[in-house]
């Protein structure tokens, strides 16, 4: 009997080779082709938008800084390359683009909620209408660009290693700096980087490292993948963040808490992290960490907590008052408890009130709701793709390589190890995100960098998941 595989037979012996060499060369190009879009979408997530304090608004990136007409010079070109995309989705029947329909009902809904808050502020006088929910809009857009580039478990696992290597390089970079001397000051300590955006990126990168370092079986791969989670846990520690700080506890227990697997290595880094910056900060770490009571201010590191109290005090008289329309957009309100901050605001430092008093209860309901759905489905996914019994991931993928008997294991190979990493990744880091938001955070979705973080983790675990289903 032969043992000639199919592809042997279909085109011959004397064609195999040349047809494996055409294959190999189709990949590379579209390798190459994934990382000339992609890469410097990563490099917007860390591209700071917005300077912080009293600085100077000309120190910000040109891409933020010019315009043309009404648009950002970053605006226009992402709209653009979305329509070159949206087009050849559009014109294409194999791409494919999948938003759950537990995930589109409360999304539509939130739509509606903007359009009621946009023509509510505009009678009212509102001013810059399109400010809060640009960002979101924005993500929207890149969600398409990211799913399209994620069709193939094997494109899921290129765009993971790709975007993990480029947070890499500049985790990298950040130490050489702040060993030179440079980065920012925080209450007079000096730190590698003060942007939230980027320190949250950091979060998603040291859960997705952790669990990427599961998926394989090669030693020197989970070294290196450890390796990188442990360089994103010290960057994020010893940034001096509080809500980071939370959004990295918060995400590290949710991981321990739904991956069973190697629970006392990853809490071993975890801690080894925390004591490694404790050591080297000194009593100023204890003290920073005592300012995450939001009730005391004895410190100067928690000279800060009466001003974002006061602020969510201040706006939850606002949503008394219009409980049911809020605000709307482009409207701002006085603060009678922290005057000695800004005399009035055009936001809230907690997620949730922030959204009911811009975009009113409709908008509240479907923001609750749109996440709920995404923790379920995102959950679900998680178990679908967890192997049976007690079989572990690398023995998994032996077993896959071993039982072919003549026919490729690559495509169940990469299904096997793909979607599940970046599936729990990103069900930790949205919940993470989503419960620190409850507190004095600002409402990530009108941040460019945030907008473009969420919309490549949810394109990921979407899709990503999607297509090693399908396959």
């Amino acid at each position: 009997m032969s043992t000639a595989t199919p592809a042997a037979i279909e085109y011959g012996d004397g064609n195999w080779a040349l047809h494996q060499a055409a294959s190999g060369n189709r990949t590379l190009a579209r390798r190459m082709c994934q990382a000339v879009v992609l890469l410097p979408l990563f490099a917007l997530v860390l591209l700071p938008e917005y300077v912080q304090g009293l600085g100077d608004p000309e120190t910000k990136s040109v891409v933020y800084r010019a315009t043309w007409g009404p648009l950002r010079m970053i605006d226009g070109l992402l709209l653009g390359l979305v329509a070159v995309h949206g087009a050849a989705w559009a014109s294409s029947r194999r791409l494919r683009v999948q938003v759950p329909r537990s995930l589109a009902v409360p999304g539509l809904g939130f739509l509606a909620a903007i359009a009621v808050a946009m023509i509510f502020g505009w009678l009212h006088r509102g001013v810059n209408l399109f400010f809060d929910w640009r960002a979101l809009a924005l993500g929207i857009g890149l969600y398409i660009i990211f799913a399209m580039w994620v069709q193939t478990p094997e494109d899921a696992h290129a765009a993971t290693v790709l975007f993990a290597g480029y947070m890499a390089v500049r985790i990298a970079d950040l130490f050489v700096e702040y060993a030179r001397g440079a980065g920012d000051m925080l209450v007079g300590i000096r730190i590698p980087v003060f942007d939230g955006p980027t320190l949250s990126a950091m979060v998603f990168t040291a859960v997705l490292a952790l669990q990427m370092s599961d998926a394989t079986d090669a030693r020197r791969q989970k070294l290196c993948w450890m390796g990188l989670s442990a360089a994103a846990y010290l960057l994020v520690l010893l940034c001096f963040r509080r809500t980071f700080w939370a959004e990295l506890g918060v995400a590290t227990g949710l991981l321990l808490l739904v991956e069973r697997r190697q629970r006392g290595l990853k809490l071993l880094l975890a801690l080894g992290a925390f004591i490694a910056v404790a050591a080297m900060m000194g009593p100023s770490f204890y003290e920073r960490m005592q300012s995450m009571d939001f009730t005391s201010d004895e410190t100067e590191f928690s000279q800060g907590n009466p001003d974002h109290v006061g602020e969510v005090l201040d706006a939850w008289e606002q949503v008394e008052r219009h409980p049911v329309l809020g605000l709307g957009l482009g409207r701002s309100f006085q603060t009678l408890r922290i005057q000695e901050w800004k005399e009035e605001s055009v936001m809230v430092h907690n997620a949730p009130l922030h959204v009911w008093l811009k975009y009113g209860l409709l908008g509240l309901v479907c923001y609750a709701w749109f996440h709920l759905a995404a923790f379920r489905w995102l959950w679900r996914e998680l178990r679908d793709h967890e192997p049976t019994g007690k079989m572990q991931l690398p023995q998994l993928r032996r077993q896959l390589q071993t039982a072919s008997r003549g026919m490729t294991t690559k495509r169940d190979e990469a299904r096997a190890v793909a979607a599940k990493p970046m599936v729990g990744a990103a069900l930790v880091y949205l919940a993470a995100l989503f419960v620190v938001s409850l507190g004095f955070t600002p409402w990530p979705f009108s941040s460019l960098q945030s907008t473009t973080l969420i919309a490549f983790v949810l394109a990921m675990a979407i899709t990503g998941a999607s297509s090693c289903r399908a396959q």
